[in-house]
Formats: C-alpha cells, sequence, structure tokens
C-alpha cells in the first residue's frame, strides 16, 4: 500500500507540476502597456549608437524561452533601417565597455514590423543575467517611450484575460480562413454599425485595419499554427501567425467621403453603414466576430488557434475545441476574391441583366508588401457573354483607394477594376519596406499592382476563360506600365501619363510614394521607379520592341498643368519616330477596328491632318486637345498577314492605298525593311472611303 500510494502521490505532483507551468507572455518597457514599467534604460554610446539595457530582474532564472520580441515605433511611410545587435557591457569605472555579441537581430516576415530577439534573450536566460542589452547602432527617429521587449517563457500565468470562442478554419484557394468570436463587439452586436459610431471607438483608420484605441487597455487576437493539434502544452512551440485588432470584420476601404470641393479636405459620412468583408461567398461577417486569412506557404496538414491577449497577457491555458481548428489539409495555390455583395441590374430594352461582383481578395508577397485585403470587382452579362470572352480592365479616376467599376451594359465582356497599392504610386507599385520597421535602403520598388492585376487575369481565366487577345486596360490618367507588357495587353486607353517627373504635382507625388530618389541611385534600372516610368525613353531604346495599342485622349482626372503636360509632346514624338500604333483623340465613330494581340495593327504617323501638340508649353501648339491619327481606321475582319502578303484595308475615318473597287493602283513602289525589321509606306494619299494597302514579298 505505501508503494502504491508514493506512486499515486508521484503522479499527482507530475500533473500539478504541469498545470502551474504555462506559456506566460509578458513586456519590459518604459511606459505604456507593459506588464513591467521603468525597466528599459536608454544610455547613449557615442559613435557606436544608442545601448538599451533592459532589467530582468523578474524573468525567472534560466527559465524557458519561447519567443522574444523586440519592438520600436516611428512615424512615416518610409525612413532609414535599423541595426540592433545584441551586446555585452562591462564596466570600468563609470566607463561602459559595449562590444557586438551577435549578428544583428532580423525582422520578422511577412509584416517586419518587429526584431526576432529570441535567440538573445534565450542567451540571457540561460546565463542567468540579470539584465539584456542591445545596441542600436542605426536608427531613423523612433518613439523611445513607446519601445517594449515582450518575452513568452514557462512560468506561472496569473489572471488570464477572458479567451476567445467560435474559432473555425477553412482551407479556400491556397488560404486557410479563420474565424472567431471577439471578447468585445465593437458593433455592439449589430450587423450594420454606422461609421459614425465605429470611428468614436477606434484610433482611426487605414486602408490595412480599423487601428485600435487601446483605451482602458490593449486587445489584441493572435494566431497560431501548429503540425499538431494545439493544446497548452504545446501552444509554445506552434508559429505565431499573426495579431489581429478588434474589428477586423470592417472593410476600411470602403468608406464614405463627403466632398466639399477641390480645395476644401473632404469629411466622413458617419451615416455611411461600414462595410463587412467575407471570408465565404455573400456571408459579410456578422456582428462580434473576427477573421484572419493564412495565405499558406508550402502544403501540409495544419492545426490552429486564436488567444486573447490584454496588453500582451496572453490567454495560453484555456486552449480547448472553442478556440482551436484543425486538422485543415493545405495546398499551395493562387489565392482567389471571395464575393461579399453581388449586384444584378435589369439592363432597360433587353432581355438581359448585369451582374456586379464585388469581392475581398487578400493577398501578401508577391503581389503585396505586406498582407492586406483588396476590393475587387467583377462584371459581365451573361446572356451576352462570349465564350472566350474579351476582358476590359478600367481604372476610373486612378488615384483612390477603392475600385471604381464600369455601369452595367450589354457589352460582351468581362468587366474588372481593383485597387492599386497605399499610397497610389501611380499603379506602379510600391518600395515594400513601406510603414515597416525595413529602411527604404533596405527594400526594393515592386510593381505590386500589376502583379495582382496580372494574378487576375488568370484567375477570371480559369473562372470564365478569357480570349486572352483581346485584354483591354482603361489606364486613366495616372501610370501606364501595362504599355511594357505587349504579350498580355492588346489596347490601352486613357492617357497614362508616359513621365511622371514633368509636372509638379506628379513630381512631388513620385518623391513621397517612393521614398526621394537617393535610395535608388546605383541600383539596376529595372530596380528604378524612376527610370521605369520614363515611357519616352523606354519607346526610343529599342524600336523593335512590340507595344500595345495605345487610344489616348485626355480626362479621367487629368490636371494637365500641375501633373505633366510637357511629357505628351515628347511621348507622341518618340513613338511616331519608332513607328507605333497609337492614336489620340480618336475621332472614328462607327466601324471601330477590333483590336487584338493576334492581329497587325498600322502604325499610323506624320498624318497631315494631325493637330500641332506643340513643344510642352501650354500656350505653344494645339497643347491639351491635339489630335493625332484621329481621323484614321482600318477594317480589323480583312486583314492578310502572311509570310510574303500583307495586306489591310484602311480609310480616312479608315486607311489603305487602293481605293477599294478601283482597278489599278493609286500609288505603288518598292519599301525595305530597315535594321529593325519595320517597313515604312510614306506619302500615302487617304481619303474618304476604302482604301487596300498591298505589301507582298518579291
Amino acid at each position: 500500500m505505501r508503494r502504491a500510494f508514493l506512486v499515486g502521490f508521484a503522479v499527482l505532483a507530475a500533473a500539478a507540476g504541469w498545470a502551474s507551468a504555462a506559456v506566460v507572455v509578458q513586456r519590459w518597457g518604459v511606459a505604456g502597456c507593459v506588464q513591467h514599467p521603468n525597466t528599459l534604460k536608454y544610455e547613449p554610446a557615442g559613435v557606436k549608437g544608442t545601448l538599451l539595457s533592459f532589467d530582468l530582474s523578474l524573468l525567472p532564472r534560466r527559465a524557458k524561452v519561447y519567443r522574444a520580441r523586440l519592438f520600436f515605433f516611428r512615424d512615416g511611410g518610409y525612413d532609414r533601417g535599423f541595426e540592433v545587435v545584441p551586446a555585452e557591457v562591462s564596466r570600468r569605472g563609470g566607463e561602459a565597455e559595449i562590444k557586438a555579441a551577435d549578428e544583428p537581430l532580423a525582422l520578422a516576415a511577412p509584416t517586419c514590423r518587429w526584431f526576432d530577439a529570441t535567440d538573445a534573450v534565450r542567451g540571457w536566460a540561460k546565463a542567468r543575467a540579470r539584465a539584456g542589452h542591445v545596441l542600436v547602432r542605426r536608427a531613423p527617429a523612433y518613439k523611445a517611450e513607446s519601445t517594449y521587449l515582450e518575452i513568452a517563457y514557462e512560468g506561472k500565468l496569473k489572471d488570464p484575460p477572458r479567451q476567445v470562442t467560435d474559432v473555425r478554419a477553412f482551407y479556400r484557394a491556397g488560404q486557410v480562413f479563420i474565424t472567431f468570436r471577439e471578447i468585445e463587439d465593437l458593433s455592439e452586436g449589430h450587423d450594420d454599425y454606422p461609421w459614425g459610431h465605429l470611428i468614436k471607438k477606434s484610433g482611426g483608420y487605414n486602408v490595412e485595419m480599423l487601428r485600435p484605441k487601446d483605451d482602458p487597455r490593449e486587445i489584441r487576437y493572435r494566431v497560431y499554427r501548429h503540425d499538431k493539434p494545439i493544446t497548452a502544452r504545446n501552444i509554445g512551440e506552434a508559429e505565431l501567425l499573426a495579431e489581429v485588432v478588434p474589428g477586423s470584420r470592417f472593410n476600411t476601404r470602403q468608406v464614405r467621403m463627403i466632398w466639399r470641393g477641390e480645395q476644401v479636405p473632404s469629411v466622413l459620412d458617419e451615416q455611411f453603414v461600414a462595410v463587412r468583408l467575407a471570408v465565404e461567398h455573400n456571408k459579410p461577417l456578422p456582428s462580434g466576430v473576427g477573421k484572419y486569412v493564412h495565405t499558406v506557404p508550402a502544403a501540409g496538414t495544419g492545426y490552429y488557434a486564436v488567444v486573447t491577449a490584454v496588453n500582451g497577457v496572453e490567454n495560453t491555458v484555456d486552449i480547448s475545441g472553442a478556440n482551436t481548428a484543425g486538422a485543415i489539409e493545405e495546398k499551395v495555390a493562387p489565392p482567389e476574391p471571395v464575393v461579399y455583395k453581388e449586384v444584378v441590374t435589369e439592363l432597360k430594352g433587353q432581355k438581359a441583366s448585369y451582374v456586379q461582383q464585388w469581392c475581398n481578395w487578400y493577398v501578401g508577397q508577391p503581389l503585396s508588401h505586406i498582407p492586406i485585403c483588396f476590393d475587387v470587382v467583377v462584371g459581365f452579362c451573361p446572356q451576352k457573354l462570349p465564350k472566350p470572352a474579351p476582358l476590359y480592365i478600367h481604372r476610373g479616376h486612378s488615384w483612390i483607394h477603392t475600385p471604381e467599376p464600369v455601369g452595367p451594359s450589354a457589352a460582351e465582356r468581362i468587366d474588372l477594376s481593383h485597387c492599386s497599392d497605399s499610397p497610389n504610386a501611380f499603379w506602379m507599385g510600391i518600395n515594400e519596406s513601406h510603414d515597416t520597421l525595413k529602411g527604404i535602403e533596405e527594400g526594393r520598388w515592386q510593381p505590386f499592382p500589376q502583379r495582382r492585376q496580372e494574378a487576375l487575369i488568370e484567375w477570371l481565366d480559369r473562372k470564365f476563360g478569357l480570349d486572352r487577345q483581346q485584354v483591354t486596360v482603361a489606364v486613366g490618367a495616372w501610370g501606364m506600365m501595362e504599355f511594357r507588357k505587349p504579350e498580355i495587353y492588346a489596347c490601352l486607353d486613357g492617357w497614362g501619363l508616359p513621365e511622371v517627373t514633368k509636372g509638379f504635382q506628379a513630381w512631388g507625388r513620385a518623391k513621397g510614394v517612393w521614398g526621394g530618389t537617393a535610395p535608388y541611385l546605383g541600383r539596376p534600372k529595372p530596380e528604378d521607379p524612376f527610370h521605369v516610368q520614363d515611357m519616352s525613353s523606354y519607346v526610343l531604346e529599342d524600336p523593335a520592341r512590340e507595344t500595345p495599342f495605345f487610344n489616348m485622349h485626355m480626362g479621367w482626372g487629368a490636371h494637365f498643368g500641375e501633373m505633366g503636360w510637357p511629357s505628351l509632346p515628347r511621348f507622341y514624338r518618340a513613338m511616331m519616330d519608332t513607328r507605333r500604333p497609337f492614336v489620340v483623340h480618336w475621332q472614328v465613330r462607327s466601324g471601330l477596328p477590333t483590336i487584338r494581340r493576334d492581329q497587325s495593327v498600322p502604325a499610323f504617323g506624320n498624318c497631315s491632318l494631325d493637330d500641332m501638340p506643340g513643344s510642352g508649353d501650354p500656350s505653344h501648339g494645339d497643347h491639351f486637345g491635339a489630335r493625332i491619327n484621329a481621323y484614321l481606321s482600318w477594317d480589323s475582319e480583312g486583314i492578310v498577314d502572311e509570310p510574303a502578303r500583307w495586306e489591310m484595308t484602311v480609310r480616312l475615318d479608315g486607311w489603305t492605298n487602293t481605293p477599294a473597287g478601283a482597278n489599278e493602283p493609286a500609288a505603288s513602289g518598292d519599301a525595305a525593311a530597315d535594321k529593325w525589321g519595320l517597313v515604312t509606306l510614306k506619302q500615302i494619299t487617304l481619303a474618304k472611303g476604302n482604301s487596300r494597302i498591298v505589301i507582298q514579298k518579291r
């Protein structure tokens, strides 16, 4: 009996020991939402930088450290980077001798908003150090009072916060969608909630999130993943995927502002009902439900948990079926938009309707610099939709953060609208360091909007079946990178702004959205947005390279004096000198040709009916309203394009050389291809009616 009693006692002791050991998450800092205030001291270290010393006397000796995160906070979108290294400090008299103890701390992907200090803190705990030191060798201006070190270690957790419930997860198109019941509901049980009430409970908003107010306390929801079912015993080994703020169900792109004039700031429409995000088709998230979308990096089986964190302290002990989910079979696949609203409009006078699907699309690298949700709108008339279907991409006014879709119509195509980055960098992309702790000199400019657009084209092709030869993009007034992709786009429509450096408004914006010119000095040209944006130079660099047909016209938010009219005449000249297909203010109103990638298009130039666009000075020439190739068109149905013979019917209000029905050609002669393989026919006479041009190899 005594032996049995001792064994039983040992088992109970082991169980009791495990129950008292939990993952404890606490913060060391100066003030604010920290458990150990006044434990961070700053000490100038001369040319070496600034020494940060953390008093770790309240960290249990030789504690098992699961994770350590070092946070700095700064203002502004771009700045120089941090260099932070663990340090060893010895003191002789009043002087501190400081030397680096390891390699610089690395920023944690994918957000790059905190440094991984796990190895350093583990070393301090193992050595039973009463203080830990890091040396900030280089840094931008940051908020010293807000810096803190967060440590997850094995210990006794007192007073854990109330736990989230109703955690659910499912896989779809390369992503795991996770939802949970928050411990506090900003919308007070109402699915639909006006922005006027919501904004009073928050610290503002941006396109990424509803900024938390953190008053009277900071509430976050932390999402974990493991390859085994997550329990209180193993959550310390699980991967921390994300930290979600309250109110994550709201779409902070779709915020209605009241416009009060060109020179007067708009104000928030407080009566506007906040738009809700969705993770399942046509099911916007209800009140009190939070969400996180995880893009799968590798195939496998995943288990998930969501825990509450209040002022950084996590509830890591109440782990049950209420706040865990899995197993989830995961595969790598392109993320696909989720429909949150569908609007069907009956078309007057036609037995047809127009369907408009508003979608949420959750993406990260390489489609966005951080994980974020973009809005996408797809429209089509099911009764008129051909298979395969042409695609029309519409930007609208271009600079806003929300899609601006075209109106309902019976057009035989698919319409697509989506969002640019924030800040909007002419639909060209931003430096990946924006709004992170990564220095702009460490980041790279990347064409995120173009990558997203190309990914959406692939998605629509899978969904509907696209005619890949008929993809047109209405570029509006800002940016025209699609001009570099003739393998994707058949036609550009708009004016695009060939050089953003030629107008004070565009130039000022370019320096702001890309962080100035200095970070790109010495980089390869394809990595320098100030080089990439110069489409006139791009055209002139290689006359042999193909470009899409460009239907240029002024409008769609073009403020010519501010944004850069001088770039347009230069671009027109470059297009004509390199024999590229384009028109400016096309006046052809009937019988417009179909423009396809797999068909020839004529490159008109130097037409006697052309206006004079001038030198770029608004007082010179016909400036903004100048028409070029505006009265010329062609028949896209009767093109002959063979190795030894080429024919096309053109017209004034069309084009050709042999009047249709005539027995003899109006003119003839020899023409040789130049070194770029281009054949130019000079001084062609065109009149109203059709003419047929024939080029035949001898």
